[in-house]
């Protein structure tokens, strides 16, 4: 049995089923029982189905990461090897659907034969991969797919979801290309711009009024009456709200890319808040009525709007929770993570970040931040240097921030 275990897995791969089959017949006829030879078979017919099924896979994966195609055009040879990797694909025909798409084999059919597998993108279904026997099969096992084709087709339905994401931001390269150098903006600009899925003819409107503000320059008033926007493209802004006490709260810090002043396009006219430059900052004012326009003609872009509004309504109640349950220690535990690992994206927070800031983001006077920043370097938690804020134990931050 050793001579012939050696004998299947060293021409397995190189010769058919066909003569590896004859080949026993000769040699065993003599050497084995009619039970050994039957198992040899069936396992001679496993391992060329499962070489049928992984030579499918290599080719598709193969054809999705090296294609420059247009989609369509992919989906359609996808479609047609596909069936390689089934037992009987001279009957086995497939359908991808995606979205409003419909690519298929020649003579496709939908029967009862069916097998399928979902196409996810970020945790949402939009399509699938369907593939069916045409004509009835008869199985001795009662299963006419098996579980290895159902594993099979649910791996071509993730490189189709790879596929699909890799094709997304490929066309948003290169719209973002297009867009940079017809506005002669940056390409990161050109890459949000694009990403929020605005026209050609939308962004040469949102471009037209460029502006810069000084540090410390109000851009927009609490109160005030708003008719515009304000798209930040450099440098950095605090969004703060006012007491009767005149007392600052600082509720966020805004970034290159994002849209300040966008709850006033649909809500009260008048702005909730005050945004005023940290550091120097220049960015484009819209005009409220343009954004309205484009979100009545552009759903995709009213949808960006819509996850927008969302993120800042969860902020809104991660910010009252913030000041109605933690204690001083707590919240500047949790001023110091923000500002860690989402505005500066990094251990150090840099020294534009003021003590008198750091107390606006807590909610409590400079004199109580600074003294606690004080502990916090005695115990090595942090460090203090010219450039600024340096977090050395996050695990003990994040422990303070949720015990409050």
């Amino acid at each position: 049995m050793i001579i012939i275990n050696e004998l299947v897995f060293d021409n397995f791969c190189p010769f058919s089923q066909t003569w590896i089959f004859n080949t026993f017949d000769v040699i065993l006829q003599n050497e084995c029982t009619n039970m050994e030879i039957e198992s040899l078979r069936k396992l001679i017919i496993d391992l060329n189905e499962r070489q049928k099924e992984l030579n499918c896979l290599y080719k598709i994966s193969a054809l999705l990461k090296s294609s420059d195609a247009p989609l369509n055009e992919v989906l359609m040879k996808v479609v047609e090897e596909i069936p390689s990797g089934y037992r009987y694909p001279e009957i086995c025909k497939v359908q991808v659907i995606l979205k409003e798409n419909v690519i298929q084999s020649d003579g496709f059919r939908a029967t009862e034969l069916k097998q399928s597998a979902k196409i996810m993108v970020e945790n949402s279904e939009v399509g699938e991969v369907n593939a069916f026997y045409i004509k009835p099969i008869k199985s001795e096992t009662g299963s006419i797919f098996l579980l290895e084709e159902q594993k099979l087709i649910n791996a071509v339905a993730d490189e189709i979801s790879q596929f699909i994401i890799l094709h997304h931001f490929r066309e948003l390269s290169k719209n973002s290309k297009k867009v940079s150098a017809k506005f002669d903006i940056s390409l990161a600009l050109g890459n949000w711009l694009t990403g929020l899925n605005l026209e050609v003819n939308e962004i040469e409107d949102i471009l037209k009024t460029n502006v810069d503000f000084k540090k410390g320059e109000l851009i927009l008033k609490q109160d005030g009456l708003v008719s515009y926007v304000f798209i930040l493209t450099e440098g950095l802004v605090k969004l703060s709200v006012e007491d009767l006490r005149n007392k600052d709260f600082i509720f966020k810090l805004s970034k290159p890319f994002e849209i300040i002043g966008l709850a006033s396009v649909f809500g009260d006219e008048h702005s909730g808040f005050s945004a005023s430059a940290i550091l120097p900052s220049s960015g484009y004012l819209v005009d409220k009525a343009l954004i309205k326009s484009i979100v009545e003609k552009n759903p995709k872009f009213s949808n960006k709007l819509h996850n927008w509004y969302c993120d800042n309504l969860k902020l809104g109640y991660d910010k009252m929770n913030f000041l109605a349950n933690k204690q001083a220690l707590g919240r500047i535990a949790a001023t110091l993570l923000y500002l860690g690992k989402d505005v500066f994206e990094s251990s150090l927070i840099e020294n534009t970040i003021s003590r008198k800031i750091i107390a606006e983001l807590s909610g409590m006077s400079t004199e109580n931040a600074v003294r606690i920043l004080s502990e916090l370097r005695k115990d090595k938690i942090i460090s203090i240097g010219k450039d600024g804020i340096r977090l050395h134990n996050y695990k003990l931050l994040e422990t303070y921030s949720i015990a409050g």
